[in-house]
């Protein structure tokens, strides 16, 4: 039976309005009408008097029921089972096992649904936005931490300055599946990877080796010419041999990783800084004017300050000291905000720089609380163990910064995160070959724990004492107090600048003064964003010694207080010494050496050419010996490269 009650026809066209398309046809489809049509077709079939159509279709359906059991009871007396399974499909097969009857309903159906194995619900100009939306969309998987990265928030247009660099908000998943948000500064090529949905990050963390190669090789096809005065373009006469076919001629200056245009993609490297805040939060003028000084100094960049307070960071109320404004004391506050989820929020905030900024490396940059958070994210620690989220799921990988920058940090055990005793527990985020820098900032005054100088002291000898550290600088700044390498840029000067820096300032957005008290806090930016790039690059990484281990730089890795520029001899000629220097420099001969293969004067060099191209892991059978001559040592080459260009 159909269970249908006439009395749900006593429509009026008013409350059918009311409805949206995919209402109305739900109702045509209860009462096994027709659906195709627009708005109006479909409101003036509901408000016709149905009942004695209904009751017509009802009484057919019943007949025709009663008809077909007939028809199959006397088919099923009379056919072979071989004839039943020739007529009978899977359907109707399955039906009849359970004891139903099989309706055809593609009666029902429009006509652009028929045939297909899925009904949509949408109409065809939304079923088109949807497509277009769907291609356009980023490369995002919502089971990839730091993959549904989205723009909330810009600041374009609100400052004077023109300095290249965007200013956003930006929001994420962070811990137990919530939304986090953080101020991210980068310059206009470093979004390029975000604006296109993270599709190119794949190719910003590709091997740069392999560009380099590419890039290389086609400018030498781009730039084949004759070996001779006189010669036509393209022929190689005289080449018996013909192991000189094609030959490219090569510009030794600049062939290889150390050369000007591996320089260049080396520069072009877009590198990560995690910007882990103070108490205070992530929009305070001091965080935001910091992130964008480091941002602007050391381009191509992008620096992310999470808020890792999720909106309620601490914030003394002015009326009762000591307490914020819903009357929490500090402690009371900080336990609102568990370790647990600080730390998720943290690697999943290095998580979206990887895989929608496609940053080749991270740095983690910490100030106060969050400079005891960095040193913590450096040293793989994770609290309780866990790796997990509060809600129990995965959560996001290890940070595994390549440095980390330190100042005055706060609430941090230096003892079970660095040197030869530290915990065992590390070893969850520890790879064997895995090596980071440490950069630490300290005041002389300060009196908070973790950032005393006694902290400084004991950090520095732990770090000198840890396999996994490459480099370390602490510094501590005599008759300094806590904050002051980064709260110098949320302060107003407006009361010492001149009028002519007030004029400049109100202008064009700053005066760029820097005041005597401001010095020790340019001095700690200008030494931590330097150690930073140091050791933050990927392809072609600094050599040499590190800092820590330089006899000639004594004043660095041994004194631990930072040498009072101040006592500096300001009369000192700068510019009488530049122009000294530019007296007395001698140009250095280029140490590329052009070949001519033709010449037979040159075939030994050419032949140790040969031998310096080829790769050190080679296999035995392939490796040039000096018994070869030179037809030989090319096609060895060629054997083992088969891109292999000889010049």
């Amino acid at each position: 039976m159909i269970g249908y009650d006439d009395e749900d026809d006593d429509f009026n066209a008013a409350t059918l309005e009311k409805l949206t398309i995919s209402q109305l046809k739900q109702q045509l489809r209860l009462r096994g009408m027709p659906i195709s049509g627009k708005k109006k077709d479909l409101i003036e079939r509901l408000t016709e008097r149905q009942i004695d159509n209904i009751n017509d279709r009802v009484a057919s359906v019943i007949d025709n029921e009663n008809k077909a059991k007939e028809s199959t009871s006397s088919k099923s007396s009379t056919s072979t089972p071989s004839q039943k399974s020739k007529t009978e499909s899977k359907s109707e097969k399955f039906a009849r096992e359970q004891g139903k009857d099989f309706i055809d309903v593609e009666a029902f159906l429009d006509e652009s649904d028929k045939g297909k194995d899925v009904k949509t619900s949408l109409p065809l100009d939304e079923q088109k936005r949807s497509k277009e939306a769907e291609e356009n969309a980023p490369l995002s998987n919502p089971e990839v931490w730091g993959s549904d990265a989205k723009i909330v928030d810009d600041y374009e247009g609100r400052s004077p300055v023109v300095d290249g660099l965007s200013r956003t908000v930006v929001e994420f998943r962070g811990s137990n599946q919530t939304d986090l948000k953080a101020f991210v500064v980068a310059s206009r090529d470093a979004m390029k990877p975000f604006l296109q949905g993270g599709k190119n990050r794949t190719i910003a963390n590709s091997d740069p080796v392999r560009r380099l190669r590419e890039i290389q090789s086609k400018r030498e096809k781009a730039e084949k010419r004759p070996v001779r005065l006189g010669d036509d373009v393209g022929l190689d006469e005289g080449d018996e041999t013909g192991i000189y076919k094609d030959a490219l001629h090569r510009d030794y200056t600049d062939w290889g990783e150390f050369t000007a245009t591996g320089a260049q993609l080396s520069a072009e490297e877009v590198e990560g800084v995690l910007i882990l805040s103070d108490v205070y939060g992530p929009f305070t003028e001091a965080t935001k004017q910091l992130a964008e000084k480091i941002a602007f100094e050391c381009q191509p960049v992008v620096c992310m300050v999470p808020d890792l307070f999720r909106g309620k960071p601490w914030r003394e109320d002015p009326t009762t000291p000591g307490f914020n404004d819903v009357g929490q004391d500090y402690e009371t506050w900080r336990a609102t905000h568990p370790d647990l989820r600080i730390s998720v929020d943290i690697r999943a905030s290095a998580a979206v720089l990887r895989e929608q900024y496609g940053v080749s490396s991270v740095v983690v940059w910490g100030t106060c609380f969050g400079g005891g958070r960095a040193l913590e994210i450096a040293a793989g620690y994770l609290p309780d163990g866990q790796i997990h989220d509060v809600d129990g799921a995965i959560g996001p990988v290890p940070v595994q910064p390549e440095a980390v920058v330190a100042w005055y940090p706060t609430r941090y055990n230096a003892k079970l995160l660095f040197g030869k005793d530290r915990s065992p527990d590390l070893q969850i985020c520890e790879e064997p070959s895995r090596s980071f820098a440490v950069m630490g900032v300290f005041a002389g005054n300060d009196t908070l724990e973790g950032a005393k100088p006694s902290d400084a002291k004991m950090l520095k000898s732990l770090l000198g004492k840890d396999d996994r550290i490459k480099d370390h600088m602490i510094k501590v700044f005599p008759d300094q107090e806590h904050g002051f390498a980064h709260n110098i840029y949320g302060i107003d000067h407006a009361d010492e600048a001149s009028e002519l820096d007030r004029f400049v300032d109100g202008e064009f957005g700053g005066a760029g003064k820097v005041s005597v008290n401001d010095g020790d806090a340019e001095v700690a930016c200008l030494l931590s964003t330097a150690f930073m790039e140091t050791y933050s690059r990927k392809f072609l990484p600094t050599s040499g010694t590190p800092v820590s281990n330089d006899e000639a730089e004594f004043q660095w890795n041994t004194e631990l207080n930072m040498k009072d520029l101040s006592s500096i001899n300001k009369d000192r000629d700068v510019r009488e010494e530049i122009n000294t220097s530019l007296e007395n420099h001698e140009d250095l001969p280029l140490q590329g050496k052009y070949i001519d293969p033709e010449d037979e004067g040159q075939q030994d060099e050419l032949f140790e050419a040969l031998k310096t191209m080829q790769d050190p892991n080679m296999s035995p059978e392939l490796k040039i010996t000096d018994e070869d001559n030179l037809e030989t040592a090319y096609a060895k080459l060629l054997a083992g490269d088969d891109d292999f260009q000889i010049f």
